[in-house]
């Protein structure tokens, strides 16, 4: 059953938290257990594949997730799982062949060493079970299903982190870490298929009714999609690499480490992203652009009044948190993290409608305004990091993501809709500066960095909602809607959240 949006970008949003928990603990202990040399060959296993995933599945498992979800009849929906199953299993065997066939003739041995020849046999393994298992999960995602891949997804991880560390750990290095992940990958992908197969017809998608299937299409929709991610991926490495060229390793350290911390901030808008556009293809297919604008403007707004409240939060705790988490040793990402955050929250924003573009049949808007954020970031790093270093990186990436919402934005206008419209500027910002003239000086005069993190997030978030419903910025019914659309509070415990915030005074 179809789930609301709310409730789905939730799940999502939990999964992700449960396996970003377990990635944290687990990370650490397999670095532990194979030692730097033999991780080093597992990440750069990882680093080959995962350059090469890029081609070999976006294309694909964009196109499942929007065409299965634009009509809701069985006969449409096997046929669509068909043909997309057909250049899924083809480009998995070419790809897994590739990677035994670079094994096999000595390619693999001479580009990396001696060591990797065992690990590309298992790579071309590992490289068609991650595809057929990708393919399953964005299926379910695409019928809405979102409770069953994100549990799939947690399956996954705990099999993967409880198998790969006892291997490792009887003395199997990369080599078992790889058998653990194809084994994982190939129970998911069969449960999946179990969870598909109550939904569509299999005997159907091997030989689909004539629906009208627009193959060519969804043949250029998954060219495009591919260069869509290329584009946007070059979001997240070209800072790196230029700053990798110019500066040390120690400043690139510093550099990633603040990435790592404002990356973490995109869980909730990713989650907003992937729930989206399976729930408006229908939408765009039967061009009905009054609901996606409404759509867009709600999930808009809301998106950004709760990254706004995160960025706010780690540009005032950003010199406690950084040391904490990292090290004292990386006090100097404590600025760059500060410049990147605006950044941060104009990606966040344009996220809803990144989602929302893509589900349209045609991407050329959706490239353009990629493409375009893209070259901006490029021209900028280029510009700013042969002078000012890791600080230019910084400021050039913050303007490159930040681009991304006006340039998407122009394009979604170009299509017909506004997604911006629905934000209220001024009671946003006094709702912002409300918070920022409590938070601040609160911080500065707390003397642990341990008790800054303790008290300020959850004064600070009890000021921001006070303030958003005074100045009308967020209004008792939404909350309330909010609320009930994710269905896990119990109606006692929201009367009482909603009879409280309607006593708070309205300015």
């Amino acid at each position: 059953m179809a789930r609301s949006l709310s409730a789905t970008a939730l799940s999502i949003f939990a999964s992700r938290i449960f396996i970003l928990t377990i990635s944290i603990i687990f990370t650490p202990i397999l670095v532990r257990l194979l030692g730097p040399t033999q991780y080093g060959q597992y990440a750069v296993i990882l680093s080959v594949y995962g350059l090469i995933s890029i081609v070999m599945r976006q294309g694909t498992q964009e196109s499942i997730r929007k065409y299965i979800s634009e009509r809701t009849d069985l006969e449409w929906q096997s046929a669509v799982f068909g043909y997309v199953l057909r250049p899924v299993v083809v480009l998995g065997l070419v790809v897994g062949s590739g990677f035994v066939f670079a094994a096999w003739s000595g390619l693999a041995a001479r580009v990396f060493g001696d060591a990797f020849t065992s690990l590309f046999y298992l790579l071309g393994l590992y490289a068609i079970c991650r595809q057929f298992r990708t393919h399953i999960l964005y299926t379910l995602m695409g019928l809405q299903l979102e409770s069953r891949s994100e549990l799939l997804y947690i399956i996954r991880k705990v099999m993967f982190v409880t198998l790969s560390l006892t291997v490792v750990y009887l003395g199997h290095g990369v080599e078992g870490v790889l058998i653990a992940d194809i084994m994982t990958n190939t129970v998911v992908a069969v449960i999946g298929l179990g969870f598909v197969s109550r939904e569509i017809s299999l005997r159907s998608a091997i030989s689909p009714a004539d629906v009208g299937l627009p193959k060519r299409q969804i043949f250029n929709y998954a060219i495009s999609s591919v260069f869509f991610f290329l584009f946007l991926t070059s979001l997240y490495h070209v800072d790196v690499l230029l700053l990798q060229y110019w500066t040390s390793d120690e400043v690139v350290g510093y550099y990633k480490g603040a990435l790592a911390i404002a990356e973490v901030l995109w869980l909730a808008p990713k989650a907003v992203q992937l729930s989206i556009l399976q729930r408006v293809s229908m939408l765009w297919n039967r061009d009905e652009i009054d609901a996606i604008q409404r759509k867009a403007q709600l999930v808009t707004r809301y998106v950004f009044l709760f990254t706004a409240l995160l960025t706010l939060g780690m540009a005032v705790l950003a010199a406690d948190f950084v040391p904490l988490y990292l090290g004292e040793s990386f006090d100097s990402a404590v600025t760059p993290l500060q410049l990147l955050l605006p950044g941060v929250l104009g990606f966040a924003m344009a996220r809803p409608t990144l989602a929302i573009n893509q589900a349209r049949r045609s991407l050329r808007p959706l490239l353009v305004a990629t493409g375009a954020c893209s070259l901006v970031n490029l021209i900028l790093n280029l510009l700013l990091i042969p002078t000012y270093g890791m600080i230019g990186a910084a400021i050039a990436t913050s303007i490159g993501y930040g681009s991304l919402v006006v340039f998407q934005s122009l394009a979604a206008r170009h299509m017909g809709y506004d997604p911006l419209g629905g934000l209220q500027v001024r009671p946003t910002l006094l709702t912002l500066g409300a918070t920022a003239a409590v938070i601040f000086p609160l911080a500065s005069g707390l003397s642990s960095s341990l008790i800054a993190l303790i008290v300020v997030p959850p004064v600070g978030a009890i000021i921001y909602v006070t303030a958003a419903v005074a100045t009308g910025t967020v209004t008792v019914t939404d909350i309330e809607n909010i609320i009930s659309s994710i269905e896990l509070i119990p109606n006692r415990v929201e009367r009482r959240i909603v009879l409280v915030l309607d006593r708070i005074p309205k300015i």
